[in-house]
Protein backbone atom coordinates (compact mmCIF):
# COMPACT_ATOMS: atom_id res chain seq x y z
CA UNK A 1 0.00 0.00 0.00
CA UNK A 2 1.97 3.76 -1.15
CA UNK A 3 2.20 5.73 1.62
CA UNK A 4 -0.58 8.40 0.55
CA UNK A 5 -3.56 5.45 0.23
CA UNK A 6 -2.74 4.16 3.74
CA UNK A 7 -3.41 8.08 4.65
CA UNK A 8 -6.26 8.22 3.00
CA UNK A 9 -7.27 4.73 5.11
CA UNK A 10 -6.54 6.28 8.02
CA UNK A 11 -8.55 9.58 7.11
CA UNK A 12 -11.74 7.61 6.41
CA UNK A 13 -11.71 5.42 9.81
CA UNK A 14 -11.23 8.64 11.86
CA UNK A 15 -14.10 10.10 9.70
CA UNK A 16 -16.07 6.81 10.39
CA UNK A 17 -15.35 6.91 14.20
CA UNK A 18 -16.95 11.16 14.47
CA UNK A 19 -20.07 9.79 12.60
CA UNK A 20 -21.30 7.26 15.17
CA UNK A 21 -24.64 5.22 14.29
CA UNK A 22 -23.08 2.95 11.30
CA UNK A 23 -23.63 3.01 7.89
CA UNK A 24 -27.49 3.88 8.20
CA UNK A 25 -26.93 6.49 10.11
CA UNK A 26 -24.20 8.09 8.10
CA UNK A 27 -26.02 7.16 4.91
CA UNK A 28 -28.91 9.43 6.03
CA UNK A 29 -26.63 12.16 6.68
CA UNK A 30 -24.90 12.39 3.55
CA UNK A 31 -28.13 12.13 1.69
CA UNK A 32 -29.46 15.39 3.74
CA UNK A 33 -26.30 17.29 3.55
CA UNK A 34 -26.21 16.01 -0.25
CA UNK A 35 -29.81 17.55 -0.61
CA UNK A 36 -28.99 20.78 0.56
CA UNK A 37 -25.77 21.51 -1.23
CA UNK A 38 -25.96 19.73 -4.43
CA UNK A 39 -22.43 18.94 -4.63
CA UNK A 40 -20.50 15.89 -4.01
CA UNK A 41 -17.38 17.88 -3.08
CA UNK A 42 -19.17 20.35 -0.62
CA UNK A 43 -20.59 17.36 0.75
CA UNK A 44 -17.54 15.50 1.31
CA UNK A 45 -15.95 18.21 2.80
CA UNK A 46 -18.56 19.58 4.82
CA UNK A 47 -18.83 15.67 6.43
CA UNK A 48 -15.32 15.13 6.25
CA UNK A 49 -15.90 11.65 4.23
CA UNK A 50 -13.82 10.48 1.09
CA UNK A 51 -15.31 11.33 -2.83
CA UNK A 52 -16.15 7.08 -2.89
CA UNK A 53 -18.06 7.17 0.08
CA UNK A 54 -19.94 10.27 -0.51
CA UNK A 55 -20.57 9.03 -4.36
CA UNK A 56 -21.66 5.52 -3.35
CA UNK A 57 -24.16 6.88 -0.84
CA UNK A 58 -25.95 8.94 -2.81
CA UNK A 59 -26.49 6.02 -5.36
CA UNK A 60 -24.06 7.36 -8.17
CA UNK A 61 -21.69 4.05 -7.72
CA UNK A 62 -24.96 1.88 -8.45
CA UNK A 63 -26.13 3.88 -10.97
CA UNK A 64 -22.80 4.06 -13.10
CA UNK A 65 -21.68 0.20 -12.29
CA UNK A 66 -25.39 -1.33 -14.07
CA UNK A 67 -25.31 2.04 -16.79
CA UNK A 68 -22.20 0.11 -18.49
CA UNK A 69 -24.40 -3.24 -18.28
CA UNK A 70 -26.51 -2.07 -21.06
CA UNK A 71 -24.29 -2.23 -24.12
Amino acid sequence: MVASRVDEEISILRSWKRMSGGYDAISKRVNATYAETRDIRETMQELRLPFYVVWEMVGYADYFAFEGDED
